[in-house]
């Protein structure tokens, strides 16, 4: 044999819980899969790879990331429950140590155990909870690859409508492109599951590589050179992918129970856990164990074991660290070993077949090693040590005749492109080698009702084939709807059912997703209530807040025809057949699908940190882009209790860390050092690999990030601009401050390609000022939801609200102001009024919600009025919904108001209105149609509006109820989305026009 034999080592983790997000307070059983795998393998895996870059270890490493695992690993609650189970490690890591204090053989165990939690609690605090990002770093690196699976881990051979299997294949793409700013170049197929059917979708979507198990690389029909030994070697499909076989000699070396290394008697025993073996019988153990143990008392491991494999049997002796991690050494050695002489065997037995001249280029072996990413650490206690024992082995060997390193997958199909092409047969890698284990006695119920259900989402996908026609909330049931569909589609639920463990939660999960999936259709078709519809749409959206940017035109079938039809294995399974045949869809037609756009948003406010009205607007702008499937980040300021990254109704929040600063510091400062941490994030982002076609900036505190994003990055600059100081000082610019924060306002008009404004007046304002050509100001109001009823599981209720509005002896007709306390918005004007209101009405009861610089002053004008004035503070979204349903009157009797979304909301809850007539409230309002307008600052013609309302209240509720209709014709999503879309375009194509760079950015970020 020849010398200088070269091979590789192809290591991939699927790493994939399901998606198991529950909204009960109480932690379940399903939460800890997620909480342990976290921190029993991801946070290690993390650790072990920055370990080895550290000591400059070469390695190459492949890892999938599924879906509903990076939904959770987003998921805010996820990461805030996540957060208090690993205090309670450390807790209990803690009193562990106690209890165990002298004992030989368990006390250093203890020790070892509270010593890890808190190593692992400090590297995810170090993360942030952020472990996308890590991984995100990581694979910047070289050293980590990462790879998509299906959407939600569905079985892809039983899937029946070609459309659907694109659905789950598209959305899983998006995601990975959502969270990584890349396609992903391969894609693990959930189970190994392959079927020819998926050919055409893996091409059209780039996915140029999967594992398949040995049985379907074996099976495989080859139309040329049949004889030619492929051993070690991929396939290509002809489609045109690489299909990689998964090994079964080192999957017998992990995978194996009778020889596989995890069932080594020195390795840590898995199933015996201070959770069951602790207080068998009640008593003081129990009562020690019961906080870290289910809310209803069952029992589960709480990670902390004392004993080792041992044997068969229940006797074992206790787990010997030193010697365990010793038999990961010599395991890392045997498995290189093995895999060397599996290489030279190879090798040898290619010269003796004599397919190839010896001088001919040789292509090299592959060995690939699949392994769930949770069998290290979580079941293999010792799993990361082995791995890294074997990296660093395979790092340090210098033996030349046998070269063996290893490779991602995707490099090798890069570097090596299989020159061998076969068709492969419908397979999996799960007992039988089809699809047994989803179709067998226990799930066969779930098969035929999954396809019922995907037959009638690919239907209504056919009907509404137009997005643009439908409402926001027809588009978002339908998207929900979907989601319900794929939720349902997950391998996970029926391979519970065939191992027979906690059959009636995944019972219980298949009939509820497909349940929510009809009763939403049903809504839709019935064209019932829209309130009816909207809380159910919402309630569902809250409880999965899963595939953001999923869209249910995924499930219109395509234009082309499929080369290759779904056809059975050689293996004569009847079953199997009837459940993969499907029909070809000649006739379907594909809609073009409108281009997404990429925005990066800039705000100082964003719920829950709201100041005033600027707040609210980019948080509907944003959820409402998002909803049309455009990819939305913002950036904005750190707020108390919240994480530095998010994922909000679909929005990417970015919430900056700005350094504390001395009470002394001067505002504009403070506003610069934000500036200086927005500016940092926004480049950290980009450099990432994140891409955005423009940045939207709102408001003057913003301006700095803005010139870099324009002029450094290369970004087109949309601004808008929600008020001036010029008008919130009534046009008076006095001070210092004012005068330079004038002068900001007008570097960002300048700077910007095109200016957004909510009014007219707001239009001609910047006009005047800024000399702004009229042209470059587009005017479009801000939108305003429907107001839902408060969750009652979610409701606190402000105490002062509930003292301003609680019933009592004396009748009470509450008139309501909300808003910044402050002088341009008039509230001193209505408490001028209020004498002759109350002469008039003395049951009216004035209740003013908002904080500001001006509430002790107004406090004390109203100390005179007693209880009939009351302050409330700032009001939370289901307070301030609460008051606006309670009061018989909104009133904003401001001096200065460039729009009013507050007006809004009062006319979205059907509360008569009263309002100055000034800036954007005059556009809102007209007098006597569906409200009221006074001059601002007349105290007279104000009291008198309030009387007259109060006095004659089926004239108010008529305005009311015509102020209703207006906000749902002009101010709705629908029409104020299109109109921003519509502007972006505008923008990112009239800067492309006139300039010869790409309007992405610039070189300068990397």
């Amino acid at each position: 044999m020849s010398t200088n034999v070269q091979g590789y080592i192809a290591l991939l983790l699927h790493a994939h819980i399901p998606y198991v997000r529950h909204n009960s307070s109480d932690i379940t059983l399903e939460e800890r899969w997620f909480f342990e795998a976290v921190v029993d393998t991801y946070l290690p895996l993390i650790d072990m790879m920055e370990k080895l870059i550290e000591d400059e270890v070469p390695f190459r490493l492949t890892l999938s990331l599924s879906p509903p695992l990076l939904a959770m690993l987003e998921d805010s609650r996820m990461h805030l429950r996540l957060r208090k189970h690993l205090s309670s490690l450390c807790e209990l890591g803690q009193r562990e140590v106690i209890r165990l204090w002298g004992d030989e053989a368990f006390g250093p165990l203890a020790k070892l155990y509270a010593d890890q939690y808190h190593r692992i609690s400090l590297l995810y605090d170090r993360l942030h909870g952020d472990l996308i990002a890590k991984f995100r770093s990581l694979s910047s690196t070289g050293c980590l690859e990462l790879i998509t699976c299906a959407a939600t881990h569905a079985f892809l051979p039983l899937v029946k409508n070609d459309s659907t299997l694109r659905a789950q294949l598209e959305s899983a793409v998006q995601e990975f492109r959502r969270h990584f700013g890349v396609a992903p170049a391969g894609i693990w197929l959930p189970e190994c599951g392959y079927s020819p059917a998926l050919e055409p979708h893996l091409q059209a979507l780039d996915l140029r590589y999967f594992i398949v198990d040995t049985h379907a690389h074996t099976l495989a029909r080859r139309d040329g050179d049949p004889d030619k030994d492929i051993a070690g070697l991929p396939l290509r499909t002809p489609g045109g992918a690489c299909a990689f076989a998964r090994d079964p000699e080192a999957g017998a070396h992990v995978w194996s129970a009778e020889v596989g290394y995890p069932g080594d008697p020195d390795y840590r025993e898995y199933y015996r856990d201070i959770g069951h073996d602790l207080g068998r019988e009640g008593g003081a153990e129990w009562a020690y164990l019961k906080p870290y143990v289910l809310p209803d008392g069952a029992r589960i491991n709480t990670g902390f074991k004392y004993y080792s494999v041992t044997g068969d049997g229940d006797a074992k002796v206790p787990y010997n660290p030193a010697r365990a991690v010793q038999k990961a050494q010599q395991h890392a050695e045997h498995f290189i070993a093995s895999r060397v002489a599996q290489v030279r065997r190879l090798a040898e037995r290619r010269l003796m077949l004599g397919a190839e001249a010896a001088s001919a280029p040789q292509e090299p072996y592959v060995i690939v090693c699949p392994y769930d990413a949770e069998l290290l650490g979580h079941w293999w206690y010792e799993g990361h040590q082995w791995l890294e024992a074997l990296l660093r082995g395979l790092a340090a060997r210098v033996d030349e005749s046998v070269v063996v390193q290893t490779t991602t997958l995707g490099g090798y199909a890069a570097a090596h492109a299989p020159t061998i092409e076969a068709t492969l047969p419908v397979s999996s890698w799960g007992r039988g080698g089809y699809a047994e284990v989803w179709l067998q006695p226990r799930s066969q119920w779930v098969t035929p009702r999954l396809h019922a259900a995907e037959d009638r989402m690919v239907l209504a996908a056919q009907k509404h084939q137009d997005p643009a026609a439908l409402s926001s909330l027809q588009l978002r049931t339908l998207n929900q709807a979907a989601r319900e569909l794929m939720l349902a589609q997950s391998s996970d639920w029926t391979f519970i059912l065939d191992a027979d463990t906690v059959t009636s939660y995944a019972t219980k999960r298949i009939e509820s997703h497909l349940s929510q999936f009809h009763n939403l259709m049903n809504t839709l078709d019935n064209v019932g209530s829209d309130k009816e519809l909207a809380t159910l749409v919402h309630a569902l959206e809250r409880k999965t807040p899963f595939l953001p940017e999923l869209h249910y035109r995924l499930f219109q079938p395509s234009s082309f025809e499929p080369t290759l039809l779904r056809a059975p294995s050689r293996v004569d399974t009847v079953i199997l057949l009837n459940e993969v045949a499907i029909a070809s869809n000649k006739e379907a037609t594909q809609q073009s699908y409108p281009s997404k756009l990429r925005i990066l948003m800039l705000a100082w406010e964003y719920p829950p940190h709201v100041i005033g009205g600027l707040a609210r607007a980019v948080c509907d702008l944003s959820r409402g882009l998002a909803a049309d499937g455009h990819s939305v980040h913002v950036i904005t300021c750190q707020s108390p209790e919240c994480l530095p990254y998010e994922v909000s109704e679909g929005v990417h929040i970015h919430r900056a860390e700005v350094l504390p600063t001395t009470d002394s510091l001067h505002f504009l400062d403070r506003v610069f050092q934000m500036n200086m941490a927005f500016t940092d994030l926004m480049l950290c982002l980009l450099r990432q690999g994140l891409v955005f076609d423009l940045v939207h900036a709102h408001e003057w505190l913003v301006y700095y990030t803005a010139h870099v994003a324009k002029h450094q990055v290369g970004l087109p600059l949309l601004a808008t601009i929600h008020a001036t100081e010029t008008g919130r000082n009534l046009g008076k610019l006095e001070s210092p401050l004012q005068k330079r924060i004038h002068t900001i306002e007008g570097k960002l008009t300048e700077a910007a390609d095109h200016l957004i404004v909510c009014s007219l007046s707001m239009q001609q304002e910047i006009k005047a000022l800024f000399h702004i050509p009229i042209h470059q100001i587009t005017v479009i109001p801000n939108s305003v939801s429907p107001l839902l009823e408060p969750d009652p599981t979610l409701f606190t209720m402000n105490p002062l609200l509930a003292n301003a509005i609680s019933s009592s002896e004396i009748p009470q007709r509450v008139l309501a102001f909300l808003g910044r306390l402050v002088h341009e918005k008039g509230v001193h004007t209505l408490l001028a009024a209020m004498p002759q209101v109350l002469a008039q009405c003395p049951d009216a009861k004035l209740v003013i919600a908002g904080i500001g610089p001006e509430r002790n002053a107004l406090e004390e004008l109203a100390l005179s009025f007693g209880d009939r004035v009351s302050f409330t503070g700032f009001l939370d979204e289901a307070d301030k919904s609460l008051l606006l349903q309670r009061a018989e009157i909104c009133i904003f009797p401001s001096l200065y108001e460039p729009f009013g979304l507050v007006a809004l909301e009062a006319m979205a809850s059907g509360t008569p209105l009263i309002v100055s007539d000034t800036g954007g409230l005059a556009e809102i309002v007209s007098h006597g149609v569906n409200g009221c307008t006074c001059p601002p600052g007349d105290k007279d013609a104000l009291a008198a509006q309030i009387i007259q309302l109060l006095d004659q209240p089926q004239y108010a509720n008529k305005l009311a109820a015509t102020a209703l209709r207006t906000v749902h014709s002009e101010y709705n999503w629908k029409k104020i989305g299109s109109l921003t879309t519509h502007v972006y375009e505008a923008v990112i194509s009239n800067l492309a026009a006139s300039t010869s760079h790409s309007p992405h950015q610039k070189e300068i970020i990397k």
